[in-house]
C-alpha cells in the first residue's frame, strides 16, 4: 500500500520557486541545502541533487512552478514594456523600432483578447436519424 502523500515542506517550496526564478544550481544548492558545490563532500551534493530531482516530480510542483513565473512576469511587465516604449522612440534604428512595434502588439493582442483567438467554437445542428431496435 503506497504510503499518503506528505504536503510539501518549506524547503521543497522553495526550491520549486527558486528554479521557476531561474536561480542556478549553486545558488539553489546553498541557499536550500546549505551546500557550497566548491568545498561541499561530493556525496552531499550529489544526494542533493538526488533530491531535487525527485522533487521535480512532485504533483504540486507545476502548480507552484507556474505560480512563481506569474509573480515574476508581472514584477517584470511594467519594465519590460517600458524597454520595449524606448526602442520604439529610436528613431535611428528602424528595424528595431519596427520589432519593438510588433512585439508591444502582440503583448496587447494577448493582454486585451485574452485566449479568445485560441479558442475553437464548436456547432452541432440536427438530430441523426438512427433508427431504434424495434425498427427492425
Amino acid at each position: 500500500m503506497p504510503r499518503p502523500r506528505q504536503p510539501l515542506n518549506a524547503k521543497q517550496e522553495l526550491f520549486i520557486r527558486m528554479s521557476a526564478q531561474g536561480c542556478t544550481r549553486p545558488e539553489i544548492l546553498e541557499k536550500v541545502f546549505g551546500l557550497d558545490v566548491r568545498t561541499s563532500p561530493e556525496k552531499e551534493v550529489h544526494n542533493a541533487d538526488a533530491t531535487m530531482t525527485r522533487w521535480r516530480k512532485v504533483p504540486e510542483y507545476e502548480s507552484i512552478w507556474k505560480d512563481e513565473v506569474r509573480k515574476v512576469l508581472y514584477e517584470c511587465t511594467g519594465e519590460a514594456v517600458k524597454v520595449i516604449r524606448g526602442q520604439m522612440r529610436s528613431a535611428d534604428q528602424p528595424w528595431l523600432q519596427n520589432k519593438a512595434a510588433n512585439d508591444l502588439l502582440n503583448y496587447g493582442k494577448s493582454q486585451i483578447y485574452g485566449d479568445e483567438e485560441r479558442t475553437v467554437h464548436v456547432q452541432i445542428e440536427g438530430m441523426p436519424e438512427i433508427g431504434s431496435p424495434d425498427d427492425e
